[in-house]
C-alpha cells in the first residue's frame, strides 16, 4: 500500500491511486484489443470503468462519512483493480454503529441504481436497452452506457453483501454477532466464514468465463480476514492496560562498543529480547539506543559464516553490517515512555516508527523497559 499517487481530496480523505491500478485498464483495453474493437470502443470502455470507480469511491465516502458520524476519522481511501479500501482509524466497537457504516457503503450503489432506474422509468426505456443477450466480452457505446451502469451498480450490492468478512456483508454479520458474542468470539466466526468464501472464489475463478480478478480478491479477503481478526485480538488484550502492565524492571544494558564476541555473554545469561544501548560519557551514562537479540544472532551467524543461503540473501536486501561493534546494529531512534502511557498507543507507535526497544522513565529515572516481543507474549497471555 505504500506506492501509490494521490489524486488530491475528497471531504477532506486523501484519496489515493495504487500503482496497480493502472493495470486494471491495461487489461480491459488489451482484452478490447483482442475482441477487435476500434478506438471509439475502447474509449467508452475505459470511461465506463473510471466512472464504474467514480461509484466505488462514493461507495467508500458513505462509508468514511458514517464513520464520521460517529466521530471516527478515515485515514485516507485507496483505489486498487480489485475496488477500494477506505482506511478508518478504528472501527465502532457497538455492534449497531458497525453495522451502519457497513452499510451505508452498499446503500450509495442503490441510491445510483435507484436513479437511473427512476430516469429508464420516466424515458420509457428499459433497464437492459442496448444490452445483447449474448455478448462476446463488455462492450459499451452511448446506447448501452447507462444500463451498464446500472447493471454494475446493482451487481456491486449484491457482491458486497456477501458475507465474506471483511467486505460489507461480513462487517454486517460481526455486528449482528456482536450482540449476542463478545467482540473477539464475533470477529473470529466472520474471519472463518470470510476465509471459507475466499476459497470458494478462489475456485470459482478457475472456471471458464470467469475474471482472472475474482482471484486477487479472494486472495484479498482470506489474508485481511486473518489480519483482522489478529488484529482485533490485540485490541481487546491490550485494551485498558498501560506500559506498567508489560514493562521489564529488570533489564540490561550494553555498552556501545562491545563487539560481537564480547555481547555473546549478555545473550545467553539472559531471556532478553531487546537490550538498550549506552555509552559512558564524563557525565555520566547516554542512552544512545537500543538492539534486538535476534540482530545480535544474525551479526554473530554472519560473523561466524554460519549463516544460511536464505538469510544471507536476507541480510543482504536489509543491510549490510561491516562492523563487529553493538552500535551498528541498534536502531538510534529513542522514544521514552512513562509507566502510565496506555499501552495500544504505544504499540501502535512501535509498529509506525519501527523501533522494536523502548525505554521507560519516571521522575528521570530509567525503571523499565519496553520490546516488541514483551508485547507479543503479553498479547497471547491476555487473549
Amino acid at each position: 500500500m505504500k506506492q501509490r499517487l494521490k489524486l488530491g481530496k475528497i471531504s477532506g480523505i486523501p484519496l489515493y491511486m495504487h500503482w496497480t491500478f493502472p493495470l486494471l485498464i491495461l487489461y480491459f483495453v488489451y482484452d478490447g484489443l483482442n475482441r477487435g474493437l476500434d478506438t471509439v470502443g475502447l474509449l467508452w470502455l475505459v470511461g465506463f470503468i473510471l466512472t464504474i470507480f467514480f461509484c466505488v469511491v462514493l461507495h467508500e465516502l458513505g462509508h468514511s462519512l458514517s464513520a464520521r458520524w460517529y466521530g471516527i476519522d478515515t485515514e485516507d481511501i485507496t483505489l486498487l483493480p480489485i475496488g477500494g479500501v477506505a482506511r478508518l482509524k478504528a472501527m465502532p466497537r457497538k455492534p449497531w454503529r458497525e453495522i451502519v457504516v457497513a452499510l451505508m457503503g452498499p446503500m450509495v450503489n442503490v441510491v445510483i441504481a435507484a436513479g437511473l432506474f427512476i430516469y429508464f422509468w420516466l424515458t420509457s426505456q428499459s433497464a437492459m436497452h442496448g444490452i445483447p443477450e449474448e455478448a462476446d466480452g463488455l462492450v459499451i457505446n452511448g446506447t448501452n452506457f447507462l444500463s451498464w451502469l446500472f447493471l454494475t451498480n446493482v451487481g456491486l450490492v449484491v457482491f458486497n453483501c456477501i458475507p465474506a468478512f471483511p467486505m460489507d456483508g461480513g462487517r454486517v454479520l460481526r455486528g449482528l454477532l456482536g450482540l449476542r458474542f463478545k467482540r473477539v468470539t464475533a470477529t473470529k466466526i466472520a474471519s472463518i466464514l470470510g476465509r471459507i468464501c475466499a476459497v470458494g472464489f478462489a475456485a470459482l475463478s478457475f472456471l471458464p468465463g470467469q475474471s482472472p480478478f475474482l482471484l486477487f480478491i479472494a486472495i484479498f479477503i482470506y489474508f485481511t480476514a486473518s489480519q483482522e481478526y489478529h488484529s482485533v485480538k490485540t485490541e481487546e488484550a491490550l485494551r485498558e492496560k498501560t506500559v506498567r502492565n508489560a514493562m521489564r524492571t529488570q533489564f540490561t544494558l550494553i555498552p556501545a562498543e562491545t563487539n560481537l564476541d564480547e555481547v555473546i555473554p549478555y545473550i545467553t545469561s539472559t531471556a532478553e529480547q531487546g537490550f538498550l544501548v549506552v555509552e559512558s560519557t564524563e557525565y555520566g551514562t547516554d542512552l544512545k539506543g537500543g538492539v534486538t537479540r535476534p540482530a545480535i544472532v544474525r551479526a554473530i551467524k554472519r560473523h561466524k559464516g554460519q549463516e544460511s543461503f536464505f538469510e544471507k540473501y536476507l541480510s543482504r536486501r536489509r543491510s549490510k553490517v561491516n562492523s563487529f561493534f553493538v552500535h551498528e546494529l541498534m536502531n538510534d531512534r529513542v522514544r521514552y515512555l512513562t509507566p502510565d502511557m496506555p499501552l495500544p498507543m504505544v504499540y501502535q507507535e512501535m509498529m509506525q516508527l519501527r523501533i522494536s526497544v523502548m525505554p521507560v522513565r519516571e521522575n528521570n529515572e530509567l525503571v523499565g523497559v519496553l520490546d516488541y516481543h514483551q508485547i507479543q507474549e503479553f498479547i497471547k497471555l491476555n487473549s
